[in-house]
């Protein structure tokens, strides 16, 4: 955790010196939601560096946590690409399809951790 606080706390101040400059809105949603999430896996790091265990691993609020950390995230993503395809940065057509090739990808292993994480519950009331 040690070697891991520094290099949040450079992306959260990195992001806050983002929401100093920007002007869109949709910018400022963004940016907001990385800051949560980026400040919600720390936290999850955190806490269980400090109390390990699979039993709370399991819990439901650390389930519901990892879920809401996974849905700001693709919500973030899903603004981004949107904001992105039709501005001058994607002017080459290759551009537009890594863009979407990676929407794809976050999906899709959006909902395999959305899958696992609420599938454990299932097995453990079976």
């Amino acid at each position: 955790m040690a070697s891991i606080t520094p290099a949040i706390g450079a992306v959260i101040v990195r992001l806050v010196w983002e929401l100093t400059t920007a002007t869109a809105v949709g910018t400022w949603v963004i940016v907001i939601l990385l800051i949560l999430v980026t400040l919600s896996i720390y936290t999850f790091l955190l806490y269980f560096t400090i109390k390990p265990g699979i039993k709370r691993l399991t819990s439901r609020p650390i389930r519901i946590w990892i879920t809401a950390i996974a849905t700001a995230a693709i919500i973030s993503a899903i603004i981004h690409f949107i904001r992105f395809v039709p501005s001058p940065e994607a002017a080459s057509p290759l551009s537009v399809i890594i863009a979407t090739l990676l929407l794809m990808a976050s999906v899709s292993a959006y909902l395999l951790v959305v899958w696992v994480i609420w599938s454990i519950r299932k097995a453990r009331e079976s």
